[in-house]
């Protein structure tokens, strides 16, 4: 495998997380709250190393505890009035993380290589907050950036272990779209990750990356490898994994994880965009090979095929939208139903967004992203039945719509 100049471009286009986010125009004043620095750790702490059963780890990590993709995170059950992170050579230089207790609300704070971070204290246990038993959640906010775990640390006369999984799991697969790319707090914000939120009660992870096509060995000039690769690789498609592994990224067994019981996948739009343009042929012939090794893996998974919006596009005075690849897609489902696959559908996503709920760059706005994971939650309560359970915070940092009487 190679990796093309401008898939490159693209994938290295990431830094340190201290941007400004604007909200009406104006710059929000707290964007990132709870930030923490650096401590030492003395003989108050009772340490785990990153390998112990009792971390729960989500997303994908590869054996040596380091993140990869959208939204890779871990969840601890943890006694005391204290908890501690701490982080390995190998995490990216100011990673944004953010993390809660139970389904509070997210706080935020940027991280680096080699050092120990508090993220719980006393002061965390106001209003009546026991300390026998609390979880704790950690998740990385951009797919281009990664933590590596090197231990968990609580109070001395406190211990962890491992909370009790969802009974569900959802799996999202697809590209920018999905994981979040210009969105307010990137994968944290995106359909996907409300999406898996808002459902309550089950395990979702998000095997998502900018500028990944469906295609195997088709994009950018050919060489580089697809999402049908892609999917059985624990590390991504990006630049920070290629300086780990270079062409040999370490594989993944999605068997050996708990099987996920529903998979959307979202992709084409990078297939069909220039330079790469893939012929309609080759984009049906992959897709029909991914759905085969989803259920190869998971043979008793609902997989839905998420029609690809496009931009909209100015026609006189009205916008019109745009699907990518929608015959494709369409033929695709129509194979399956031939060969009486009940288990795989087709959602169509015309007519969710309107033009201005799609940024300049083509991606959802933090809107957009909300609408998106509005419809596929009432999709999943209706069509297959599921109760949804939300237990907390979704969208992130939104109050702002609504925080006055009156303007």
């Amino acid at each position: 495998m190679r990796f093309a100049p401008i898939l490159l471009l693209i994938f290295l286009r990431v830094w340190p997380v201290a941007a400004t986010i604007l909200q009406n125009g104006q710059p929000r004043e707290d964007p990132y709250p709870g930030q923490q620095s650096p401590i030492k750790l003395d003989d108050s702490w009772r340490n785990y190393d990153a390998g112990v059963p009792e971390i729960a780890y989500k997303g994908r990590w590869d054996s040596q505890h380091i993140s990869w993709w959208s939204a890779p995170g871990i969840k601890v059950e943890f006694s005391g009035n204290k908890l501690a992170l701490s982080f390995g050579p190998s995490t990216s230089n100011g990673a944004l993380v953010a993390y809660r207790i139970g389904s509070l609300d997210w706080r935020f704070s940027n991280v680096t290589a080699d050092a120990t971070y508090q993220f719980i204290g006393p002061d965390d246990f106001t209003d009546g907050i026991d300390t026998k038993s609390n979880v704790f959640e950690m998740r990385v906010t951009n797919w281009g950036i990664g933590v590596q775990l090197a231990g968990v640390s609580v109070a001395k006369d406190a211990y962890i272990t491992k909370p009790t999984p969802y009974k569900r799991k959802v799996e999202i697969i697809g590209g920018s779209l999905a994981g979040g790319q210009y969105a307010t707090y990137e994968t944290l914000s995106s359909w996907s990750f409300l999406y898996g939120v808002g459902l309550g009660d089950a395990e979702f992870t998000i095997t998502a990356y900018p500028g990944v096509c469906l295609a195997d060995m088709q994009c950018y000039g050919g060489g580089v490898h697809g999402m049908t690769w892609w999917w059985n690789r624990a590390s991504d498609p990006g630049a920070r994994a290629h300086q780990f592994y270079g062409d040999n990224p370490p594989a993944f067994d999605n068997s050996a994880e708990q099987p996920a019981d529903l998979v959307f996948i979202q992709m084409g739009g990078n297939d069909w965009r220039h330079p790469n343009e893939v012929p309609g042929e080759k984009f049906y012939q992959a897709y029909v090979d991914m759905v085969e090794e989803i259920h190869r893996v998971w043979p008793k998974a609902e997989i839905v095929l998420m029609s690809q919006w496009g931009p909209f596009q100015k026609v006189g005075t009205e916008y019109k939208s745009t699907i990518q690849y929608k015959d494709e897609i369409i033929r695709v489902y129509e194979y399956f139903k031939d060969l009486r696959w009940t288990f795989v559908h087709y959602l169509n996503t015309d007519g969710i967004l309107q033009h201005n709920d799609i940024n300049p760059k083509n991606h959802p706005t933090d809107v957009g992203h909300i609408k998106v994971a509005s419809h596929l939650l009432q999709w999943t309560r209706l069509v297959l039945r599921w109760e949804l359970k939300p237990t907390g915070e979704v969208q992130h940092g939104t109050l702002y719509w609504n925080d006055q009487e009156g303007y």
